[in-house]
């Protein structure tokens, strides 16, 4: 658990951490839309950790070649290759992450073109539930 050991998956260990640390500076200073935005690349970011982790060094060249291309944005196609490689489930027992996983899903990169800013509180919920992705990721790294 922690900041994983191959050079790529640390990269994207990363700069997931960093994409969460501007969206919440950007909450704070009422840029919502921007904020999600980025929130949205934390977790897939995190995902992408997970699975260049999970395939280990013989499969990760082919991972890295998969996340060319815009299907790497999509989350459940990102959850389908961390189950392909053999990543434990999220706990279905455990009904906030399950929530989080939800919410997080409606993130796409269309919120790049989405004029003016989303409600507060709805950013607020969103970037709550990629904080509590990002920790079962971090927990399973």
């Amino acid at each position: 658990m922690g900041v994983p050991q191959d050079k790529d998956a640390k990269r994207f260990y990363q700069v997931a951490w960093q994409r969460l640390e501007d969206a919440a500076f950007l909450l704070d200073a009422a840029r919502t839309t921007a904020a999600m935005y980025l929130g949205g690349y934390c977790v897939e970011c995190m995902w992408k950790a997970l699975i260049v982790t999970q395939a280990g060094k013989s499969k990760k060249d082919e991972v890295l070649e998969l996340f060319a291309g815009s299907k790497a944005h999509n989350f459940d196609w990102l959850r389908s290759l961390y189950d392909k490689y053999g990543g434990p489930p999220p706990p279905k027992r455990d009904k906030e992450l399950t929530n989080a996983l939800v919410v997080v899903a409606s993130w796409g990169t269309h919120l790049r073109y989405h004029p003016g800013t989303m409600p507060e509180d709805t950013a607020k919920e969103f970037l709550d539930a990629v904080r509590l992705v990002r920790k079962w990721a971090d927990e399973r790294l």
